[in-house]
C-alpha cells in the first residue's frame, strides 16, 4: 500500500528534521534579528504588524480566549491543515470526529497510520494567517502587515494554547522531538510571515538566503577571528 511505503520513507527524516533544527537556531535567530534591523527603513509596515500581533495578545489576556467561539477556530484550523496535508501525502481523510468521545485519537482520521508530518502540521503550517492573507490582497500594503501580524498571532496563541493543553498528535511525536522541532520551526514560520509583510515576496527571498548562508558567514568570522585578519570580521555576520 503506497500509504505505509509513504510513512515509513518520512519517519526516517523525523529525528534527522529535529537535529537539523537545533544546530540551525542560532543562524534562524540572527537572519530574523536582520530582517528587524532593515524593517526600520519601512516603519508604517512595521508599527502595523506589529499592532495585528499586539491586538492578538491582548485578545489572548481577556475572556475572549476561552469563548466557544475561540475554540471552535482553533479546532476548524486544526482540522483543515491536518486534513490538506494528509491529501497532499495521498492519506485520503475518513472522518473528522465531532466530539471528544475518544480524545486519545486525533479527531481527523486517514488510511494508513499517518507520519510525522501529517501530525505536526497544524503546529506548524500558519493556515490562518493563510486564508487571512488572501482576503488582506484587496487591501492597502499597510492593511496587508496589519492582517498579517493578526494571522501570525493566531497562529502563535493556537500553538501555544495546543501544546499547554496537550493533544494526542504531540503526544505521538514525543515531549524531547517537540521541544527540538517546534520551536525552530515556528521561529522560521515567523521570520518568513514577518518578511514578507515588511518586504513582499523579496523580503522572503532575502530571508532564507540570509539564513542558508548564515552557517558559512558564521564560520568566515570565526576564521578571520583566529588568524588575526580584522579586516573581514566587523561585518561578515550582517547581510550584504
Amino acid at each position: 500500500m503506497i500509504t505505509n511505503r509513504i510513512d515509513r520513507l518520512v519517519e526516517w527524516t523525523k529525528w534527522p528534521a529535529a537535529w537539523i533544527a537545533v544546530a540551525s537556531s542560532p543562524f534562524l535567530l540572527v537572519a530574523i534579528a536582520n530582517r528587524i534591523w532593515e524593517s526600520l527603513d519601512s516603519p508604517v509596515y512595521l508599527v502595523m504588524f506589529f499592532a495585528g500581533l499586539g491586538l492578538l495578545w491582548f485578545a489572548s489576556r481577556t475572556s475572549f480566549a476561552n469563548s466557544f467561539g475561540t475554540k471552535l477556530v482553533f479546532r476548524w484550523l486544526h482540522d483543515a491543515t491536518q486534513t490538506f496535508v494528509s491529501m497532499l501525502m495521498l492519506h485520503p481523510v475518513v472522518s473528522i470526529r465531532k466530539n471528544d468521545a475518544s480524545p486519545e485519537l486525533p479527531r481527523v482520521r486517514w488510511l494508513g497510520k499517518g507520519n510525522w508530518i501529517m501530525l505536526v502540521s497544524p503546529y506548524v503550517f500558519p493556515l490562518s494567517t493563510a486564508v487571512l492573507w488572501l482576503v488582506s490582497l484587496i487591501l492597502f500594503a499597510p492593511l496587508r502587515s496589519f492582517v498579517l501580524g493578526l494571522g501570525l498571532g493566531l497562529h502563535l496563541c493556537y500553538v501555544i494554547y495546543q501544546a499547554y493543553e496537550g493533544t494526542s498528535e504531540l503526544r505521538r511525536l514525543g515531549k524531547r522531538f517537540c521541544w527540538m522541532f517546534l520551536p525552530v520551526a515556528n521561529a522560521a514560520v515567523v521570520g518568513i510571515v514577518f518578511s514578507f509583510a515588511i518586504d513582499g515576496i523579496d523580503g522572503v527571498r532575502d530571508f532564507v538566503v540570509d539564513a542558508i548562508t548564515m552557517p558559512n558567514r558564521a564560520w568566515s568570522w570565526i576564521s578571520d577571528l583566529l588568524t588575526g585578519n580584522s579586516a573581514g570580521t566587523g561585518s561578515t555576520l550582517s547581510k550584504e
